[in-house]
This record gives C-alpha cells, sequence and structure tokens, in this order.
C-alpha cells in the first residue's frame, strides 16, 4: 500500500506513512478514508512521512493536491501538516514549498522539513520550522 496512516486521538495527531507517490485519485481515496475514520476529528495535527517515497511529484499534482485541500479545508480544520522529506530529496522538498504556497490561508498550515522530529513539534505547536 501506497499510503497508511494511524490517528492517535489522544495527542490530535494523525501519521501518514507513504512508500511511493500514488496517483491524485488513490490519494484522494486515502484521504477520504481518512477523513470519514471514527478516530478522526478536525483539526487535528498531520505528519506526513515521505521518506520512503523517491519521488518527484509534478507542478501538476501538486496543484491538484493543494486544491484538494483548499476545497476540504473546513473538513481538515484550522491545522498543521508537516511534510517529512528525506534530506537529499531537493526537488520533492522544492515541491512541498510550492504546496505551501497553494495552501497558503486556507486554514491547514502545510511545510516541509527534513527531521521527523521537528515536523511533529510544529506540527503539535510545540516548536518553529526547522
Amino acid at each position: 500500500m501506497a499510503l497508511t496512516f494511524e490517528i492517535a486521538p489522544h495527542l490530535g495527531l494523525i501519521v501518514i506513512e507513504r512508500s511511493h507517490n500514488p496517483t491524485f485519485d488513490q490519494w484522494r481515496m486515502f484521504m477520504e478514508g481518512l477523513l470519514t475514520d471514527p478516530q478522526f476529528r478536525p483539526g487535528f495535527a498531520i505528519v506526513e512521512d515521505r521518506r520512503g517515497d523517491c519521488g518527484v511529484p509534478s507542478r501538476n499534482d501538486v496543484e491538484i493536491a493543494a486544491a484538494w485541500i483548499r476545497a476540504n479545508a473546513s473538513r481538515l480544520g484550522q491545522s498543521r501538516w508537516a511534510v517529512v522529506l528525506d534530506p537529499t530529496a531537493l526537488a520533492a522538498f522544492g515541491m512541498v514549498r510550492v504546496g505551501e504556497f497553494l495552501t497558503d490561508r486556507s486554514g491547514v498550515s502545510l511545510r516541509a522539513f527534513t527531521s521527523i522530529d521537528t515536523a511533529r513539534a510544529w506540527a503539535s505547536g510545540a516548536a518553529l520550522a526547522e
């Protein structure tokens, strides 16, 4: 499976693990499953671990995903979404930065990281971005 998630309701945290770059339809279906999970609550922090995904999303992929995030921002709630990438994945890091810009003012703060610990702290509101 390209995507899996675990919800920790007591922490208000969702951890997504991504092993490869899914199609938009696969990602959208995955996100719908996450949003309809009985443990999900709007406003939960999201940490998406993409360190196992060596792919680089295209600009079009990023634009489509950002449009979905903006369209579903009320369902996601005011939240932080940290995306963790391998430090050597510079192109993928750059594309997440494009996603940050495209989701600005949606209520969902998207941010790229190379450290899982820093990402978790930021997503939970405990630290500033790296």
